[in-house]
């Protein structure tokens, strides 16, 4: 009998939910981030996960470097770092506390341990210089830097306070990782000899902002 009513809890807590979290980072000089996934809990207090997540700076300052004595000048769309992360991960959940009467609304906290798979949208840098002028106005040529010891892989930690009404989650919470946001521009060699001007690595901490719908079997 006992495991009858274990095997029905569990059937009674299984549910896929499709989610979106949203937020920014603490580091990395003003970037944004946004993550759709899907969670299998297959448990009551148990389940995994798999997100994809955007990120990318915004507002950077153009970087200029010398380019055989003539100043090059990063191009615009380049002034950004973007990422893209495939993000595996356990799921792990609190009992949660009744809100209301009768316990639509609910309240509990959740831990995800994982792995981040990332992809630099670009693991390159082309700066624009003048070549010469000529009667129509300056004629541009363009050199392109290539990184090369890219790192890929990367641990995760997210912890977040949700609470959800009827199907409907709601989540607010803190995610943590190794993740070198530079890592796409840390070994770029530059034509002087020196290396790319990146800042020191650091850990990459965000704050993030959640909304979800649960699919009960």
């Amino acid at each position: 009998m006992s495991v009858v009513a274990t095997a029905s809890a569990q059937k009674e807590a299984s549910a896929f939910e499709a989610k979106l979290y949203g937020g920014i980072y603490i580091e990395n000089d003003q970037a944004w981030t946004l993550e759709p996934s899907v969670a299998w809990h297959f448990h009551k207090y148990f389940g995994v996960a798999f997100g994809v997540e955007l990120t990318s700076q915004y507002n950077q300052s153009s970087r200029f470097i010398d380019i055989n004595g003539v100043e090059g000048r990063l191009e615009d769309n380049e002034r950004n770092i973007g990422w893209m992360a495939f993000k595996p991960s356990f799921v792990f959940k609190s009992p949660s506390i009744r809100l209301d009467k009768d316990g639509d609304i609910r309240l509990w906290f959740q831990a995800e341990p994982g792995v981040s798979l990332a992809c630099p949208f670009r693991n390159s840098l082309t700066f624009r210089y003048p070549s010469y002028d000529d009667k129509f106005g300056k004629v541009w040529s363009y050199k392109r830097l290539q990184n090369d010891d890219l790192r890929w892989f990367y641990f995760f930690g997210r912890v977040s306070a949700n609470f959800s009404i009827g199907n409907l989650t709601l989540g607010v919470g803190y995610s943590i990782s190794d993740f070198d946001y530079y890592s796409c521009r840390r070994h770029v060699m530059l034509p002087s000899g020196g290396r790319f001007s990146v800042p020191a690595r650091s850990v990459s901490q965000t704050v993030f902002l959640s909304a979800g719908w649960r699919f009960r079997n």
